[in-house]
């Protein structure tokens, strides 16, 4: 319990300073966070249902290609 609490404080007291002394930008309420993440899987699914099975084969080839040269 001791040590929850110890490691609660200090994550409270890291977040504080850091809130403080960083341009940290604000985080969009919760309905909006799932609005976006329910457009993103929707346009993702739509692109899926697009392409053909070997469209998209060339397409996961290519960005895993581009995943590669990026690093």
């Amino acid at each position: 319990m001791l040590k929850f609490l110890l490691t609660f404080g200090a994550g409270i007291y890291t977040g504080i300073y850091i809130s403080q002394n960083y341009e940290v930008p604000r985080v969009d309420d919760p309905q909006k966070l799932v609005q976006k993440m329910n457009e993103k899987l929707r346009e993702l699914i739509d692109d899926n249902k697009k392409k053909s099975t070997a469209e998209q084969i060339v397409h996961d080839i290519k960005k895993e290609a581009k995943k590669i040269l990026d690093d």
